[in-house]
């Protein structure tokens, strides 16, 4: 049997479900949308509609310290403020990132 691609990426999906499945088991931490890439990289999106600034930066925090991130610094563009960090899990067997945007609040004639 020829070892290809696919079946490296369908390795690496599978070992991000699993890594995946830990997460969901660690109990009081936010929810987040999670991505499993093709390369099996997870990705964490903090919600940024149901969310207030104060809780999307508290879920991103709390994610980031429980998979041990590496945080980058903060960037702010246009009044959006962007924060990053990237994780690995399993002896580098699982790597990934968690992001959060924060938008400005909308005045109130809604522009």
């Amino acid at each position: 049997m020829t070892v290809t691609d696919a079946m490296y990426q369908r390795r690496w999906q599978r070992d991000a479900h699993r890594a995946l499945g830990q997460f969901l088991a660690f109990g009081e931490l936010p929810a987040v949308a999670w991505t499993i890439a093709t390369t099996g990289a997870l990705v964490a999106d903090v919600d940024s509609l149901t969310s207030t600034p104060a809780e999307q930066r508290a879920a991103f925090e709390a994610w980031a310290t429980r998979l041990d991130a590496n945080v980058f610094p903060e960037r702010t563009n246009d009044g959006v403020v962007r924060l990053y960090a990237t994780f690995s899990w399993q002896d580098d067997r699982v790597r990934g990132a968690i992001r959060c945007s924060i938008y400005p609040p909308m005045d109130e004639a809604g522009e």
